[in-house]
């Protein structure tokens, strides 16, 4: 009897905590609300990191994509200004260089023209203080003729610088006498004839031509 009793004492038992385990199995399997609460807070604030993650994403990408065409601009901007500063510096080379050719082939024309007067006057014996006088008022009456020539109608130029020859001569003579300035004239007129004619004195045998041979 007491046998019986013990092994219903002991089924109880096994029952009693079979079913405790259970209970508390399946109390665990089902959450309580705080913890469902809890796991949706977790859930948006996951969501909410996702979304600004993905926000600073964009934002410096945005910002890298502006960065880089800026860069693309500025370094356009440079490149056109330095192809500007470029052109234009060979634009004022080349008008320089022009410019200084110019300048050297009428310098050039003036050394060569003051030989030929140097050799002319040395030629007939004039004086180092003669010679200079005689420089200065060949000049002087060249230059008078550069604007002579830029007028307009030929057949005026011709009678102006014929006038203006004849009065140079007259300058010539009141310095170097009759005579001399006929051996000026004469020695200049066979060194053109030789060598062909000077440039800055070409006025002077255009009012008073000289025969060629």
């Amino acid at each position: 009897m007491k046998k019986i009793i013990l092994l219903c004492l002991v089924t109880c038992t096994f029952f009693a905590a079979d079913a405790q385990t259970k209970k508390s199995k399946k109390s665990k399997k089902v959450p309580n609300k705080e913890a469902i609460a809890k796991a949706r807070f977790n859930k948006q604030e996951i969501e909410k990191k996702l979304l600004r993650d993905s926000l600073v994403v964009a934002m410096r990408t945005e910002d890298s994509v502006r960065v880089a065409a800026d860069s693309i601009s500025d370094l356009q901007k440079e490149s056109e200004s330095v192809a500007y500063r470029e052109n234009g510096l060979k634009a004022i080379d080349s008008m320089n260089k022009e410019k200084y050719a110019t300048m050297a082939a009428e310098r050039a024309e003036s050394d060569k023209a003051e030989k030929v007067q140097a050799d002319i006057s040395q030629t007939i014996k004039l004086s180092e203080t003669t010679m200079k006088q005689v420089k200065i008022i060949n000049t002087s009456y060249t230059e008078k003729a550069k604007l002579i020539l830029k007028g307009n109608e030929e057949q005026q130029k011709v009678q102006e610088l014929i006038a203006l020859n004849a009065e140079r001569r007259d300058k010539l003579k009141a310095i170097v006498g009759k005579a001399k300035e006929r051996k000026l004239e004469k020695e200049r007129k066979e060194y053109i004839a030789k060598n062909g004619i000077d440039k800055e004195t070409a006025w002077m045998d255009i009012a008073q031509p000289v025969a060629k041979k």
